[in-house]
């Protein structure tokens, strides 16, 4: 982070200047490693976000130095912020990857409207960017019912996608008929988004998940549980 910051003209003060710092291959091979061991695959929008941020952050704070900066900086990143420098495409695959995760909240909803036990219509949500110092920085946002979860993530290249976990006992849940809708849906889903929608396993049970994160919702602010309206249809 600080050697960004000198590369592009930040001094150890936190002063801009045009006196950029050029790297040694050692330098950047070095820098290229500690990136990897991050897990990310290359320092493009990362070195753009550390002086976009550091920048943006010194006009509220004039005294603002490089050391200063990277403990806020670390308390306050997620992948999402990446989101911003890529490529147009790249741009374009994220909303439309967002709309169908917000079409699917509604669709879940739609499906709880329908159901008489409250338990069944009970719906938690999560944003993730919302929490500091989550240790979660790609989960964007988590939507989770007692019958289906899904998650909106981020990479380290600033790609949206999104994934989940139907559980087993559906049917038992919501009935025969909504069972199939909601089976129909993902399948649908899956086959439309297949590069950025994947089912990935809970590898737990499902209710005792569920019972978990109801306790976060008593817990953490950012975890709110609601109970959908029935549908009076």
């Amino acid at each position: 982070m600080l050697d960004y910051l000198a590369w592009n003209g930040v001094d150890k003060k936190g002063n801009v200047t045009n006196k950029k710092v050029y790297p040694t291959l050692a330098e950047i091979q070095k820098n290229r490693t500690a990136l990897r061991e991050c897990g990310f695959a290359n320092g493009e929008y990362i070195e753009k976000l550390i002086v976009f941020q550091f920048l943006e952050m010194k006009v509220n704070i004039p005294d603002l130095n490089p050391v200063m900066f990277a403990n806020f900086y670390e308390g306050q990143y997620h992948n999402i912020k990446l989101a911003r420098f890529v490529t147009l495409e790249a741009q374009k695959s994220n909303k439309i990857t967002k709309e169908y995760y917000d079409t699917t909240r509604g669709f879940l909803i739609e499906i709880q409207g329908f159901l008489g036990v409250v338990d069944l219509r009970t719906r938690i949500e999560c944003k993730f960017t919302e929490c500091e110092n989550w240790n979660n920085f790609s989960r964007v946002e988590e939507f989770v019912t007692p019958f289906a979860k899904i998650a909106l993530n981020c990479d380290t290249l600033g790609r949206f996608s999104f994934n989940y976990f139907i559980n087993p006992h559906l049917k038992e849940l919501v009935g025969e008929s909504l069972g199939d809708a909601v089976e129909k849906y993902f399948d649908e889903l899956a086959n439309e988004m297949k590069d950025f929608v994947k089912m990935i396993p809970l590898e737990r049970r499902y209710d005792r998940y569920f019972e978990e994160l109801l306790r976060f919702t008593k817990i953490y602010p950012h975890y709110k549980a609601v109970v959908t309206e029935k549908n009076s249809l």
